[in-house]
């Protein structure tokens, strides 16, 4: 149970009833939790019908309706942050004001983040770095790669960062820098799915949010999409900041858009990921990853003269050389041209079958700074790089 979470409802809802909303796992957990401090709960909504008219610990499970009294919360304890969404929508249309819903986290999340005050962000951060690592941030004199990641959320500030973050527009400014025969085909941008017009569109194709890390849907073949299972994952990535995923200010203001960009086949099962290191303005570790967003996935680095080095990243360390790109020189100086002028930034590259170097993006706090380096000690390496 999320302590903090559980206890910013139960002071926000001192003195009224409550109504959990869903009777799964969590709402079970958040009722047991009033019961033991001796609270009222109403009734549980849950959308199966199959449990209406049933209890749980003598509470009934009813159909959700608007209850129609000013003392009452709507208490949302679910996990996934996609249904918390639909739940909180589904309220609303039923006439229930916002101000009357809250949520129980049953663990830290964007969305809890998003209800904290800007005072609150360091102590959040604080708790997540100790979680991480086991020691607690140096705010003062911060030193490994980690923390000064960290550090850079509440302290640094560039516009250009929120440009370059922002999958739409970086896409621009590549193509200015360096051509743009190193972006991968495009195909449209929209502000929801009820936009676009899949006719118009290839039989494959990638749909993804440019406002955030890993929010992509992969369309082999269109005809076989049902457009109307992702409708709402979307309508929530367009509707939340990333920011508050793990307080990465490069996201914070990026005006939310879909957008719709080729398919590479085999990507992750054929191709390596050269994510390159670059420190003011040079590139000097090229980040090899073979099986990207794979279970399997493992990476090394290699300096600029491809000769492996002993670390990685996040990721376990890859026991295998992997071979040199032969593209590699001309890959290190279009990353000369876009790190130009920047103190750190990781700029990542496909090398296709075809010979294109297809630029992948621009990136200024990997892993949000809360993972580990393999062997540990050069997290301070990194650290002084910056």
């Amino acid at each position: 149970m999320f302590r903090k979470s559980l206890n910013k409802v139960l002071e926000a809802t001192k003195g009224k009833d409550v109504i959990i909303v869903s009777a799964g796992l969590h709402g079970k957990e958040l009722a047991g939790a009033f019961i033991d401090h001796e609270r009222k709960i109403f009734c549980f909504f849950d959308n199966k019908e199959d449990l209406w008219g049933y209890d749980v610990f003598g509470i009934p499970i009813r159909k959700p309706y608007h209850a129609e009294r000013e003392d009452i919360y709507y208490v949302i304890s679910v996990y996934d942050e996609v249904l918390r969404y639909v739940l909180r929508k589904q309220l609303v249309e039923l006439g229930i004001q916002e101000t009357s819903i809250l949520c129980y986290f049953p663990a830290r999340c964007l969305d809890y983040h998003a209800t904290l005050r800007p005072e609150e962000y360091r102590e959040e951060i604080d708790e997540m770095f100790k979680e991480k690592f086991g020691r607690p941030m140096n705010w003062d004199n911060p030193k490994t790669y980690n923390e000064k990641i960290n550090w850079e959320k509440l302290n640094v500030y560039d516009e250009r960062h929120k440009i370059l973050t922002d999958k739409s527009q970086a896409r621009n400014w590549v193509g200015e820098k360096v051509g743009k025969e190193h972006l991968t085909k495009h195909y449209g941008v929209w502000n929801n799915l009820d936009e676009i017009d899949f006719s118009k569109l290839p039989k494959s194709f990638v749909l993804k949010a440019n406002n955030a890390s890993g929010r992509n849907i992969l369309v082999k073949d269109k005809e076989k999409l049902n457009i109307s299972e992702y409708k709402e994952r979307v309508d929530y990535w367009m509707s939340t900041n990333y920011m508050f995923h793990r307080f990465e200010n490069v996201y914070d203001g990026i005006e939310p858009k879909i957008i719709a960009e080729e398919y590479l086949e085999g990507m992750a099962e054929t191709l390596y990921d050269y994510n390159v290191y670059c420190f003011h303005g040079k590139p000097k570790y090229i980040w090899c990853i073979k099986g990207s967003h794979k279970p399997e996935c493992t990476a090394t680095f290699y300096d600029t003269n491809w000769s492996r080095q002993p670390f990685s990243y996040g990721y376990p360390l890859d026991i295998y050389p992997a071979p040199k790109p032969e593209k590699l020189n001309e890959m290190l100086e279009l990353t000369k041209i876009l790190c130009k002028d920047f103190r750190h930034v990781r700029i990542d590259w496909y090398i296709m079958p075809d010979g294109r170097i297809l630029f992948g993006e621009m990136t200024f706090q990997t892993w949000s700074g809360l993972d580990t380096f393999i062997p540990a000690k050069y997290d301070a390496y990194f650290g002084s790089l910056i």
